[in-house]
């Protein structure tokens, strides 16, 4: 439009042009003002830094479906802030926490999480694992108007049958979404050594068969957490696959933990969650993803990434969504 006026004040005409110009001008005006507002779209910004396949979880999943995420919420503490914690872990149905160090700081965050979502949430807390600086809780948040516990389940901490199995023994416990029971298992793999991580992940197999066979009539199994193993194609997964255990946070490029340098945003794939194709496939969506908070928080500093390493978390969530509305068959 701009260069069509110049080209008109150029020729002898240009008044008249100008004056057609400006009734056009006020036609678009009035019809912009009166026609019915543009339905507005879903947020459909995609994961990009993270690579996945799937848009950002939103607030909630369909009353068909579940979300589950697992999150290394970075040293949650008496007197850690929980604001932006608490927005994230929002969007989940259920979500599994590693590197817990007070349950105070989980009772603060889940009444955040409360305020936030507007519903009320359940928590399962596991007795703390590990020694020393080691020691942590595995903790599960839920929301009660869509996931349920279920005590009489399987729920416990892994018995290892050494104490230097694991550097914090996994825990599990199992709940029910609509018309489906699911045991979830949770661990915060030791960062000791590349060959102590490697022992562990692999222990993982025997883990997993524990829990499978603690209850014949559940067998939707999935394990989750901070496996601090890159990647999941490692040959320290070896033995889980072997059990027919598979990932569900796939794609190639994919970080789960941001990066310590200012050049650096993703650095490593630790963080997944891993279901039985026999049992649980069937339930599965194929909807996942990594969420990269990095793109959502504190945008206005010179590098996010570590900003939000910093100030929420090193991590961050993987997701998974399940349909639970069928009769569950196991």
């Amino acid at each position: 439009m701009a260069r069509g006026k110049r080209e008109a004040e150029s020729s002898g005409t240009g008044g008249i042009l100008v004056s057609a110009a400006l009734v056009v001008l006020i036609a678009l005006a009035i019809w912009a003002c009166t026609r019915p507002p543009k339905q507005q779209q879903p947020d459909t910004t995609r994961a990009s830094a993270a690579k996945t396949t799937e848009t950002l979880p939103g607030t909630t999943a369909t009353p068909a479906t579940v979300r589950i995420a697992s999150w290394n919420v970075l040293n949650l503490g008496e007197d850690t802030p929980v604001d932006e914690r608490a927005e994230i872990a929002a969007q989940f149905d259920i979500v599994a926490l590693q590197e817990v160090e007070s349950l105070g700081g989980v009772e603060r965050l889940r009444r955040r999480i409360e305020q936030v979502s507007g519903t009320s949430w359940g928590e399962a807390a596991s007795p703390k694992t590990g020694t020393g600086n080691a020691a942590e809780y595995y903790v599960f948040l839920y929301r009660n108007d869509r996931v349920k516990g279920v005590p009489e389940g399987p729920r416990g901490v892994y018995p290892e049958a050494s104490a230097t199995d694991f550097s914090r023994e996994p825990s599990f416990a199992t709940f029910k979404a609509g018309n489906s029971g699911f045991t979830l298992v949770t661990v915060h793999v030791t960062f000791a050594s590349g060959a102590a991580i490697t022992a562990e992940v692999g222990r993982l197999a025997d883990a997993w068969t524990y829990v499978q066979n603690l209850d014949p009539k559940e067998n939707d199994v999935l394990l989750m957490g901070d496996f601090n193993r890159d990647k999941p194609t490692h040959t320290a997964f070896s033995r889980l696959k072997a059990l027919g255990v598979t990932n569900v946070i796939a794609g190639d490029g994919v970080f789960t933990t941001l990066g310590s340098k200012a050049n650096q945003v993703g650095s490593n794939w630790y963080d997944n969650i891993w279901i039985d194709r026999q049992y649980t496939a069937h339930e599965f969506t194929g909807r996942f993803g990594v969420d990269p908070i990095h793109l959502r928080y504190y945008q206005n500093s010179e590098h996010p990434h570590l900003e939000v390493r910093k100030r929420i978390s090193d991590h961050c969530p993987v997701w998974a969504e399940f349909e639970v509305s069928e009769a569950d068959d196991d």
